[in-house]
């Protein structure tokens, strides 16, 4: 195995921020006397918005103002980031160690650009990365392999020459489909079956993905 190029998640995996966010949809839920449980919410970790929310108007049907909801969860997103939002352990750690060893680096997340740009705004992370791939840039989110297809073509690097780092199930599975190795950093959801199967490797932190390199 020679890994040439390493793909990075985004929420939960360089940011905490997954418990932000589920706070932010629960409560816009909670506002229109809605249960949003904690199972329901860990389906959408690593999905896009817009898929989110299609599940949330078949789940609720005509009792969900989807217009309302998108307006209190998204102010209450706003107003919780403000506070700032902290990087996850680790990820200083390994991205100086792939500079160091002059190995490709891509951002694939089912966040929307300027999220992206939000959360990297007092660092100078995000001009590092060789390739970003948002929301805005494929059709199919994860756990549909495009996004992670798409980093790996304008990387010119083989899927199977790259690792992906995920911190949910969809995420991996997207990952893994596209061809990838795919090392898994938990953060909300614990392994699925199937991911636990084919994972290269489940660990606590991203400092741990070094040895996996």
């Amino acid at each position: 195995m020679n890994i040439k190029a390493v793909l990075f998640d985004m929420d939960g995996l360089i940011f905490d921020t997954e418990g932000l966010y589920k706070t932010c949809w629960q409560y816009a839920a909670d506002e229109q006397e809605l249960l949003l449980s904690d199972d329901d919410y860990q389906s959408f970790i690593g999905v896009q918005d817009a898929e989110c929310e299609r599940r949330l108007v078949n789940q609720f049907g005509e009792m969900l103002d989807l217009a309302r909801f998108r307006q209190v969860r998204d102010a209450m997103v706003v107003a919780e980031r403000e506070k700032g939002v902290a990087y996850k352990p680790g990820f200083d750690v390994i991205f100086a160690f792939l500079k160091q060893q002059n190995l490709k680096c891509a951002l694939v997340t089912s966040s929307a650009l300027a999220q992206v740009k939000h959360h990297f705004a007092d660092s100078g992370y995000l001009a590092q990365f060789d390739v970003v791939i948002t929301s805005e840039n494929v059709t199919n989110g994860k756990p549909a392999p495009d996004c992670y297809l798409m980093a790996c073509e304008q990387l010119d690097i083989a899927p199977a020459d790259c690792l992906v780092l995920e911190d949910s199930n969809n995420g991996m599975r997207a990952g893994l489909d596209a061809g990838c190795h795919a090392v898994m950093i938990p953060d909300l959801l614990s392994p699925a079956a199937d991911v636990a199967e084919r994972a290269m490797a489940i660990v606590t932190s991203l400092s741990d993905v070094k040895a996996y390199l």
